[in-house]
C-alpha cells in the first residue's frame, strides 16, 4: 500500500515556492521609565512605516511573505499614527483588562495613559480612562498600605497625583501611608530597644 506524497516527495521546487513560517515572538515590556516607553512606541510606529515601504519595493515571493508577517505583527493603524498615541492606548487597554492599573512599574495602564497625555494633552480617551479608573486604583493603594507595602503605595500615590494632584482621596491615602510608616518605625524602635536590653 503506497503512502501519500509528503513534503519530502515534492521536490526542491515545491519547498522554494512555500516560504517557511516565521517565528512570532511575543512582546515583553520591561519596567522602564515613561519617557523610554514613549520612545519605544514611536520607534515601533516608524518601523511599521518602513516595513510598508519595503513591502512595496520587494517582489519576490519569500520577501513578500516575510514582510506580510511583519505587517501582521504591527498595529494596523501604526503608519497613520507617527506619534504612537494609538499604540499607547492599545497597551493601556490591555493593561486595564489584565488588572495592571498601577503596577508593575513601567507596565501599567496609568503610566501608558499619562504617556498619551504627554504626547497629546487633550486626548479624551486617556483623560476619561484616568478619571474612571482612579477610584479602583485608589482602593488598590489602600489595600497595599494595609498590607504594609509602603514603597509601592508611595510610588503609586505619586503616579496618581501626576494626573490629579489635588484629589482628596489621594490626600487621605498619603496621610494614611504616613501614619502606617510611623507605626512601623515605632515597632522597629521597640524591637531594637528590646535587643539592647537583652544584650545590655
Amino acid at each position: 500500500m503506497s503512502r501519500p506524497p509528503g513534503p519530502s516527495d515534492r521536490g526542491p521546487a515545491w519547498s522554494r515556492a512555500v516560504p517557511p513560517d516565521l517565528p512570532m515572538s511575543k512582546p515583553n515590556i520591561a519596567a522602564v521609565p515613561r519617557r523610554a516607553i514613549i520612545t519605544m512606541v514611536i520607534a515601533a510606529a516608524a518601523l511599521a512605516g518602513t516595513a510598508a515601504v519595503i513591502l512595496h519595493q520587494r517582489t519576490t515571493a519569500t520577501a513578500e511573505a516575510s514582510l506580510a508577517d511583519l505587517a501582521a505583527a504591527a498595529p494596523a493603524n501604526a503608519g497613520s499614527d507617527p506619534s504612537g498615541v494609538d499604540i499607547l492606548l492599545g497597551l493601556a487597554r490591555d493593561a486595564t483588562r489584565e488588572g495592571r492599573l498601577i503596577a508593575p512599574q513601567g507596565n501599567n495602564a496609568y503610566e501608558y495613559y499619562l504617556s498619551v497625555l504627554q504626547l497629546e494633552a487633550n486626548n479624551a480617551t486617556a483623560q476619561d480612562a484616568l478619571r474612571e479608573t482612579l477610584p479602583f486604583a485608589s482602593r488598590e493603594i489602600e489595600r497595599q498600605i494595609n498590607r504594609r507595602d509602603l514603597e509601592d503605595a508611595r510610588r503609586e500615590i505619586a503616579l496618581l497625583r501626576d494626573y490629579d494632584p489635588t484629589n482628596y482621596t489621594l490626600i487621605i491615602l498619603g496621610a494614611k501611608l504616613d501614619a502606617q510608616q510611623q507605626v512601623i518605625t515605632a515597632e522597629d524602635e521597640a524591637r531594637a530597644e528590646q535587643i539592647r536590653r537583652r544584650n545590655g
